[in-house]
């Protein structure tokens, strides 16, 4: 009769059912490091690609980074790969990229913690997101949204709203993602970031509406608010509602937070 101890169930029980690794437990791994780089990667969500650097695109209409539309390899899907920088256990920058694996730094010891669940990895940036000095706060935000069925709205929303702590850069971050989420949520595609019509033409007609939107972002004293705020929920072309959510979300206005709130909370 084989008899385990309570530690050693634990791994077992773990081990039969793929248990993934905790947000908690990869910021534990990562400050055990203390110096040097850690990398880890995860399943991205889909519609998201990237050349292996630092482009990266979600769907066909929103990219970062360096980005080449004439580059085939560009858009290469694969899981997303982060890079740490650590300092005396602390996360001081990161880098995401998706797709081909990068040179590493030949200088630099790394640390590779291997495959993680993507939903432990979300976890983790996102407390990040949270905590962290702007600098890291602002870009752990990519990582968690790429991190495949990741639907952290709320804890967008309540970055978005933390003018004490964070950084307006952290800030307008979650705002972009959160204006992307309630873009999908109107489209009925509650967490695909991927436009629906990405591929289809753009009529004159839906251009010369989308210009609009833009010119009212650029008013200023937030003057054009209340009219993208209309726009947004009450356009019938989804292309302009969604166009307005985004400038909404550039426009750090509590108003915009409110609007992506209602609809995010929404049936």
């Amino acid at each position: 009769m084989i008899r385990l101890s309570h530690l050693s169930m634990s791994a077992a029980i773990a081990m039969a059912v793929g248990q993934p690794v905790h947000g908690q437990d990869i910021a534990q791994r990562v400050s055990a490091v203390r110096n040097g780089a850690v990398e880890l990667h995860f399943a991205s969500r889909p519609g998201v690609c990237g050349n292996g650097d630092e482009g990266i695109s979600v769907g066909r209409s929103m990219h970062m980074g360096r980005y080449d539309a004439d580059d085939a390899a560009f858009c290469a899907p694969g899981p997303v790969r982060v890079r740490l920088r650590v300092e005396d256990g602390t996360v001081r920058d990161i880098r995401t990229s998706v797709g081909r694996p990068s040179p590493r730094p030949s200088d630099e010891r790394t640390t590779d913690l291997g495959a993680v669940s993507a939903a432990s990895a979300a976890a983790y940036f996102l407390e990040l997101a949270k905590s962290a000095g702007s600098h890291v706060s602002n870009v752990a935000i990519t990582p968690a949204i790429l991190a495949d069925s990741a639907y952290p709205w709320h804890e967008l929303l309540a970055i978005a709203r933390d003018r004490e702590t964070r950084s307006s850069g952290t800030r307008s971050s979650a705002a972009l993602w959160l204006s992307r989420f309630a873009g999908a949520k109107l489209s009925g595609r509650t967490n695909d970031l991927s436009a629906p019509d990405d591929d289809e033409p753009v009529s004159d007609d839906s251009q010369a509406r989308t210009s609009a939107v833009f010119a009212l972002s650029q008013l200023r004293n937030h003057e054009g608010v209340p009219p993208l705020l209309q726009v947004a929920q009450t356009n019938p072309d989804a292309r302009v509602r969604r166009q307005a959510l985004f400038w909404l979300g550039q426009s750090g206005d509590p108003r915009a937070l409110d609007l992506f709130e209602r609809i995010l909370a929404s049936r």
